[in-house]
């Protein structure tokens, strides 16, 4: 269907400016009005003036209201740019919410109102909904355009098309938006901006700070052999070691986490395994004070829409929405290329890990260090690393620092063994290699931990999805979003088409750019 009604506001990188040369982020998002339970499409733009900022590798959003914080995510930033997916809780209260998004050296969260409708309890946010009889809006579909961009439709052998054409020197980095408009809308509002505290940039990705527990936490303070490893099962690199400082703070420099994982914190290294001594993460999102945010209007005109929207969210899993990964930040700790990997299958299988070690991979051996098994791998000129020799060896990502209680791991459930044999730098810790074992779950099944072990949940950054929604011919305007793309590249002068899956109801595109003209 064609737009029934066409708005056009060309605005270039100028309006990206935020005043000042202080990091902040402006994160655009799908649409305006969600259902709990819904899915908030992001893509955020870290700006520093009028240019996008490189300075820093992942973004924190909010959405609050004055019952307080909804939900959160974080999102990777490949050179200023990146995008994610807020997932709302079925719980969530009907009302008017505040998404802000900051990275950890901005002076300022900037924000927008969004609209949630929970069309499956009568949950409200307290002094946040009025009741009214105000009509509503008749369903058009418009075009918003707020990049240094030309944007036309057409239809093309049925097909309903927009072309994106760059009308400055440089190309535009962009989000696009495609969604069925049914008159549900967030109320008009500028840009929100609350001040910050300023902290570290993360430029390599998140920082995780972690605070130490436990009656014998202080030995941990006071003993170099005692080091804090956090991992996360599944990924031989997401495995990083914390600098101690003196509060008791344990922080780690990660290159971003990606998805929601348990993460193992482990103290490593420690001869007595009952010490009483344990970590877990801080949460980094800052809780910011924020300005009233205006009263939703609900009126019972919105019932057909929020009818139609309710049914729509109760079939979606029915719905073959085709997914498309993006590229996110690459890990350089571990080259999947110099790894030498065994698939157990291809071989004669054995009944115990050393056997497998024994006869399979010759790049580790195992040896008896003062009565004590340990895996050691030859590599040449360790003379300045003596006390460094040992090899760090992970189970499904996860370090077992007691060798021997690996070797007396299942062997039979184990799928892979990937080698990555040359010197590894963890924290001030230097390996000799790294030995995976990778079981057929990736889940560490039937591994016992020692105490000082602990596993907790952790929301990990969001990895980046674009979408497209198969053509709809149900007849009712749901609000779906049809299209996603939220970091798409538009060459200087140059055109992307895009095709707009079909749908019986008046749709709208949104579209957010920038260009470094």
């Amino acid at each position: 269907m064609r737009l029934s009604r066409f708005i056009f506001a060309l605005m270039f990188s100028a309006t990206l400016s935020f005043g000042a040369a202080a990091e902040s982020v402006r994160v655009v998002t799908d649409k305006s009005v969600y259902v709990a339970g819904d899915l908030i499409w992001c893509s955020a733009f870290c700006m520093e003036g009028e240019s996008l900022s490189g300075a820093s590798a992942v973004a924190y959003v909010e959405l609050i209201s004055s019952d307080g914080i909804a939900a959160t995510a974080k999102i990777a930033l490949i050179s200023g740019r990146g995008c994610g997916v807020i997932s709302l809780p079925a719980t969530i209260p009907t009302g008017n919410y505040l998404l802000l998004a900051y990275t950890s050296a901005s002076e300022v969260a900037e924000g927008e109102i969004i609209t949630v409708f929970n069309t499956m309890s009568g949950a409200r946010v307290k002094q946040g909904v009025t009741l009214c009889e105000d009509a509503l809006p008749e369903a058009k579909g418009e075009l918003t355009v707020k990049a240094p961009l030309k944007v036309t439709s057409d239809s093309v052998d049925g097909k309903t098309m927009l072309h994106l054409r760059g009308v400055s020197n440089s190309d535009v980095t962009a989000a696009v938006s495609v969604f069925e408009e049914d008159g549900l809308r967030a109320p008009e509002s500028g840009g929100v901006s609350v001040p910050l505290a300023a902290g570290e940039a993360e430029k390599d990705g998140e920082i995780i700070r972690a605070s130490i527990y436990g009656k014998d936490s202080g030995k941990l303070l006071d003993s170099p052999w005692l080091t804090a490893v956090i991992s996360a099962p599944g990924s031989a690199a997401d495995t990083y070691m914390g600098k101690i400082d003196a509060d008791g703070v344990i922080t780690f420099k990660t290159n971003n986490i990606y998805g929601d994982r348990d993460l193992v914190c482990e103290i490593l290294a420690l001869d007595n395994e009952a010490l009483d001594c344990h970590f877990s993460p801080i949460s980094p999102f800052v809780l910011p004070e924020h300005p009233d945010i205006p009263s939703l209007r609900l009126s019972p005109s919105m019932r057909e829409a929020l009818t139609a929207r309710h049914l729509c969210l109760k079939s979606s899993v029915k719905v073959d929405t085709l997914y498309e990964f993006l590229p996110k930040r690459d890990n350089l700790l571990l080259s999947s290329a110099d790894a030498v990997s065994y698939h157990l299958d291809d071989y004669t299988r054995f009944d115990t890990i050393e056997d497998i070690i024994i006869e399979l991979i010759p790049e580790v051996s195992v040896q008896k260090i003062r009565g004590r098994k340990q895996l050691r791998m030859g590599v040449e000129d360790l003379t300045a690393h003596s006390r460094s020799l040992n090899v760090l060896a992970l189970l499904d990502g996860v370090p077992v620092s007691n060798h021997a209680r690996l070797l007396a791991f299942d062997a039979l459930a184990l799928s892979d063994v990937v080698v990555y044999p040359y010197m590894y730098a963890l924290g001030n810790t230097v390996f000799s290699g790294v030995v995976n074992f990778v079981t057929a779950k990736k889940d560490m099944s039937a591994l016992q931990f020692s105490n000082n072990v602990r596993i907790v949940d952790f929301r990990g950054c969001s990895y980046p999805v674009a979408l497209k929604t198969p053509a709809v011919t149900d007849g009712t305007a749901a609000g779906r979003t049809l299209f996603w793309q939220p970091m798409i590249t538009i060459p200087a002068g140059g055109q992307i088409d895009i095709e707009v899956p079909g749908t019986d109801a008046p749709w709208s595109a949104r579209i957010f750019g920038y260009s470094a003209e």
